[in-house]
């Protein structure tokens, strides 16, 4: 069992001041806030942070986690998450696949909260449409808004009630969309998935 003593002279040895240095100018632009800032060391410390789990530091296991939500959250930009990913890279033992986790949870959030945005405005602009095209755009809008989040909450390791109410709610608007067609298509056959199974917890093996 690696101990701290023996993580932290390993992340001492690898340390490279350039790629840090770089990276924190980096991050101080996506944040738009100067290079000494509080909100560029919080940032720059969770990289840290990570570093040191990849070097086995028994205090920062979910460390990449936490770095990846910052990312998604704050709009780091897709370069400066390629940047963090090669400096995590440094640190990273073989068979590990921490770094590879990191950059594609930060990138998928990052895409993920930007969808959202479109989907509301999406939303707003549908929920005025006449007619049951419209209405059923409307429901599927928004059903897609609702899954999005429930997404997002799920790469971030988010309360699994919260998605399962997030799940419920883009399904109850799905089902809407689908009475609209049914009750108003000039092809109601065609929107009828009455034989669709959805998984019970006897199918958890």
């Amino acid at each position: 069992m690696t101990t701290e003593a023996t993580a932290l002279k390993r992340y001492n040895s690898l340390f490279d001041n350039h790629q840090y240095s770089a990276i924190a100018e980096r991050i101080a632009a996506d944040l738009r806030a100067p290079r000494d800032s509080v909100r560029t060391s919080d940032a720059m410390n969770l990289i840290t942070n990570c570093t040191l789990s990849l070097v086995n530091h028994p205090h920062y296991t979910d460390a990449w986690l936490r770095l990846a939500t910052f990312c998604g959250q704050n709009t780091i930009s897709i370069p400066t998450i390629d940047a963090i990913y090669n400096y995590l890279l440094i640190y990273q033992q073989p068979g590990d696949i921490t770094a590879e986790d990191f950059e594609l949870t930060a990138k998928a959030l990052l895409k993920s909260y930007e969808a959202l945005d479109a989907l509301k405005a999406a939303v707003s602009c549908a929920n005025g449409i006449h007619g049951w095209r419209g209405r059923m755009a409307d429901d599927l809008l928004a059903a897609s808004d609702f899954l999005v989040q429930a997404a997002v909450q799920l790469l971030m390791h988010g309360n699994l009630s919260y998605i399962c109410e997030k799940l419920q709610s883009g399904l109850q608007r799905i089902t809407g969309a689908l009475y609209e067609a049914i009750r108003h298509s000039e092809r109601p056959e065609l929107f009828n998935f009455s034989t669709t199974r959805f998984p019970t917890e006897q199918d958890r093996r």
